[in-house]
């Protein structure tokens, strides 16, 4: 399949260039005994929304149905807020961010680490610890990595404003 979603990728850049949207993620999964096809989108000029998801959506659903045989559904949104980083180009993009970052086997003794980007250099991630410490870990180390979505003072008052209001 991997090879399927690397040609899959080719095929949809020119529209994904045309909508000015970049490819965040795309998989393909079982769950629940149905498959997906997930395509990721975000963007290049604005908030990515739902009319983004649908124009995309409508362009490559053909070439989608022409390269997995099986029964599937087509899902392209956003990636969302706790978004997984997976390239590169993720890592250097965000930058300064919280993430949450699982190993494939320990380093450090552990498989699981919480910390800052301080930044990404040389096939490397560069993650600020709680205690300051910074621990280098190669990408090619990594079994999956996502930001942390942390809910500040300010965003916790409009919240709780906005759910007063709604009574």
């Amino acid at each position: 399949m991997d090879k399927v979603l690397e040609a899959f990728e080719k095929q949809i850049t020119p529209y994904l260039k045309e909508l000015k949207l970049e490819l965040a993620d795309l998989e393909y999964v079982q769950d629940g005994g149905y498959s997906y096809l997930r395509v990721y989108i975000e963007s290049e000029e604005k908030q990515t929304d739902l009319e983004d998801c649908i124009a995309l959506s409508s362009k490559i659903d053909s070439i989608a149905d022409s390269m997995i045989k099986e029964k599937f559904f087509l899902e392209v949104s956003t990636p969302g807020l706790e978004r997984s980083l997976k390239k590169e180009n993720d890592f250097i993009r965000f930058n300064g961010e919280k993430i949450k970052m699982f190993t494939k086997s320990q380093f450090d003794g552990k498989k699981s680490f919480e910390g800052v980007i301080h930044k990404f250099e040389n096939d490397t991630i560069y993650l600020k610890m709680e205690n300051d410490t910074i621990l280098e870990i190669p990408i090619s180390k990594m079994k999956k990595a996502n930001l942390v979505y942390e809910l500040t003072e300010i965003k916790e008052e409009v919240w709780s404003r906005k759910i007063r209001e709604s009574f």
